[in-house]
């Protein structure tokens, strides 16, 4: 059973270890809430799918104010001078009340419901689906993450534990571990570590991204999935000029129904290069801006192939941004956004030498122009984008760890 957060990211983010466990012989299927919005990614990949918990919309929630996303404490930040005592505990009780808005006692009941029935020896779930470990605790199923990006929520919970730690003679609630044990009592079960990042999480970043964590990681090599469609001739085209991608994926614009960074100054700053930019912008982006003359826009690219003709790219700090651009390797310049771990991998990348990063109350015309400048120009950036390169496709495959799956999966 694969359990993914109903967006374009999520659902594709879980696929390839679907696809892995369905060549291997076993019968896989998505189980999880139905996004009117985004129906398709789930038959694009070819699994099977089961509605429970009745519809998500995420616009539709947002329009209503029901976005926890909206908390003042961005759960990316990582300036140590920012983290202190107060923003540490708003972030982990963040962290948990969108853990519970997210799985809210309808899909509980009727995953644990679907799952008695249908009886899955293994649940692979989103970071975000916490109904998953539950309901696997109460039927007897194994559990174990798929990640999509750097590992936030680890993150989170280990800066609260320091802070607990700090100032041990006071009482530190965890409600995100009190609204698991409130649940899983009402079935006879109880919470265990064991619960709160799977028996073994499946992580598929660069090395360089991935935090330093008392964490379970099974490491695995990125997997690119695009949606699929016809590939337009320009982009195996030799391009004249170096390419250079632009893109600001589509999350953004789900959680906070608008793009976070500056998009005049991101096409100023690379329309005064002498570049070949493709935009992945629709028109209710860039709305009445004239696109500079260097610039392409369109809605959607298979980004994977794409960026093997590209020199760069510009984005907001996706894991699958991230691990499409690392797979071909093509420098990175981010402008990180505050939704998830962006800011966290754009410092982590550019400490490793093969990308850079602009803050989003530091974005302007100079310093986009300026940072994708060096990124063409310094050999430094390309070399070291390389070497990450063959760091991540010397990772084990998923098929290579689907023996380890399945072991889990009888319990040994």
């Amino acid at each position: 059973m694969l359990m993914a957060f109903p967006t374009r990211t999520h659902i594709y983010s879980l696929a390839p270890v679907g696809w892995a466990l369905r060549a291997a012989g076993h019968e896989v299927r998505y189980v999880g809430q139905r996004n009117p919005s985004e129906v398709e990614p789930f038959s694009e990949t070819g699994l099977e799918c089961m509605w429970v918990g009745g519809d998500f919309d995420i616009a539709r929630h947002r329009q209503v104010g029901e976005d926890p996303g909206d908390d003042p404490f961005k759960l990316s930040e990582t300036r140590v001078e920012r983290l202190t005592d107060d923003y540490v505990k708003a972030a982990y009780d963040t962290t948990a009340g969108m853990i519970r808005y997210l799985n809210p006692d309808r899909m509980l009941n009727e995953t644990l419901r679907l799952a008695k029935e249908w009886r899955p020896d293994l649940i692979v779930w989103d970071p975000l689906i916490y109904t998953a470990p539950l309901v696997a605790e109460v039927v007897g199923a194994a559990q174990m993450r798929m990640l999509y990006a750097a590992d936030q929520n680890a993150r989170v919970h280990f800066e609260y534990e320091k802070l607990k730690q700090r100032r041990p003679h006071e009482d530190w609630p965890d409600p995100l571990a009190e609204w698991m044990d409130e649940w899983l009592r009402r079935h006879g079960r109880g919470f265990h570590e064991g619960l709160r990042f799977g028996s073994a999480s499946i992580d598929p970043g660069p090395a360089c991204v991935q935090f330093p964590l008392d964490v379970n990681y099974l490491r695995v090599r990125f997997v690119p999935v695009n949606r699929p469609l016809p590939l337009p001739r320009w982009v195996y085209e030799e391009p004249s000029r170096p390419r250079v991608l632009l893109t600001l994926g589509v999350s953004n614009r789900q959680v906070h129904g608008h793009e976070q960074a500056s998009v005049a100054d991101l096409l100023e700053g690379l329309g005064a290069l002498d570049i070949e930019v493709i935009a992945t912008f629709s028109r209710e982006q860039t709305g009445s801006l004239r696109l500079p003359p260097n610039v392409r826009a369109e809605s959607f690219v298979p980004m994977n192939e794409v960026l093997a003709s590209c020199s760069a790219i510009v984005h907001q700090g996706g894991g699958a941004t991230i691990g499409n651009a690392v797979v071909n390797g093509v420098p990175q310049l981010l402008v990180p956004g505050t939704i998830w771990s962006e800011r966290a991998s754009a410092v982590a990348q550019a400490e490793r030498g093969y990308g850079l990063y602009v803050d989003l109350e530091d974005i302007t015309v100079e310093r986009i122009r300026e940072n994708v400048g060096r990124l063409l120009e310094e050999e430094s950036f390309r070399r070291n984008a390389a070497e990450v390169r063959d760091e991540m496709l010397a990772t084990p495959t998923l098929a290579d760890v689907v023996p380890q799956l399945e072991a889990a999966a009888l319990g040994r």
